[in-house]
């Protein structure tokens, strides 16, 4: 299990917030940014045409429309659960960007740069879960992430995702540590100043909101050497519930169907910087105008902290989805 519970403790020092379509059987559908010939072919989805090199996939369009999304992976937890979306990366390049994607590296929606510097998002096989492949990001105070758009009208999204990371997700007792974000709800396109980041905040799993910058644990759980851990160099399933469908909106995190994060409550007794809206959810899911809001993957630290991820068995779903 790489999930440990139970947040307890007084804070370590006082302090206000840092900154921070498949087509059906049969069918086929067109990869807007897939290259010449992309399709998604019959219920298997196996991705046509050469792909993008290197970040310069664009127009992935909304989940449900979208591509590069193979067969089920193997392995426990691989893409068996019901989804409206699945992706095991078997379908994408090895060294290069997943197939039928965004992506937001050093703060620029689909950077033609991937890698930019040491910033990346590429298919690799040094880790996997399921198949052959998965997706590696490595980012630091630059984002490195990967971004699809969501169908407009959403109003709760369960996200799983099987993650394996080289610097562990909570425990973290240096003073310097602020915001670290993993799995994003974001309201505008290739915005990061509008979205709930989930992920680690002041040592803590956790959640940040912008533009409010509020933060969720209270600061009596900050900086702690007990609470919850995702820990490193292993595989963790982790599934986050985005809860837009009652009020107040509440979200939901476990590691391994282990408790690591809630936020039940709009008050002070669990959000740092006060009240918070009771739609605070919903007004990401609204998007900006006609554009959908968006599902982004990876890692972005407002602490500078460098970290390799790989994600794989991707799941996106309106209902609870599990690790098998």
């Amino acid at each position: 299990m790489a999930v440990s519970g139970g947040m307890a403790g007084t804070a370590s020092g006082a302090g206000g917030a840092g900154s921070t379509g498949m087509a059906g059987a049969g069918g086929t559908l067109p990869i807007a940014g897939a290259g010449a010939g992309g399709t998604l072919a019959g219920a298997a989805g196996a991705a046509g045409g050469a792909g993008a090199p290197l970040g310069g996939m664009s127009g992935a369009g909304p989940i449900g429309g979208g591509a590069g999304m193979s067969g089920a992976g193997g392995g426990s937890g691989g893409s068996t659960a019901t989804g409206f979306f699945k992706e095991d990366f078997e379908s994408s390049t090895v060294g290069m960007q997943p197939m039928g994607w965004d992506n937001f590296i050093s703060y620029q929606k689909n950077n033609p740069q991937n890698p930019a510097g040491t910033t990346l998002v590429l298919t690799d096989t040094m880790h996997v879960h399921g198949g052959t492949k998965a997706v590696h990001f490595h980012g630091d105070g630059n984002p490195a992430q990967l971004v699809r758009a969501l169908p407009k009208g959403t109003t709760k999204l369960y996200v799983r995702a099987w993650v394996y990371m080289t610097r562990k997700l909570g425990q973290q007792t240096d003073s310097s540590a602020n915001h670290e974000s993993l799995i994003v709800l974001r309201r505008t396109s290739g915005n990061a100043n509008d979205e709930v980041r989930f992920g680690e905040i002041k040592g803590v799993i956790g959640t940040n909101e912008v533009p409010s910058d509020n933060i969720s644990p209270t600061m009596d759980k900050w900086h702690m050497a007990t609470g919850p851990v995702v820990q490193p160099n292993v595989w963790a399933c982790i599934e986050v519930a985005f809860l837009a469908n009652a009020s107040p909106n509440t979200l939901h995190a476990t590691a391994d169907g282990t408790a690591i994060h809630d936020i039940t409550s709009i008050g002070t007794d669990q959000w740092q910087n006060g009240m918070m809206p009771t739609d605070w959810l919903a007004q990401k899911f609204a998007g900006e105008g006609t554009a959908a809001p968006e599902i982004v993957f990876g890692w972005q630290s407002f602490s500078s902290a460098a970290n390799d991820v790989w994600m794989d068995d991707i799941i996106l779903s309106n209902d609870p989805i599990g690790c098998n």
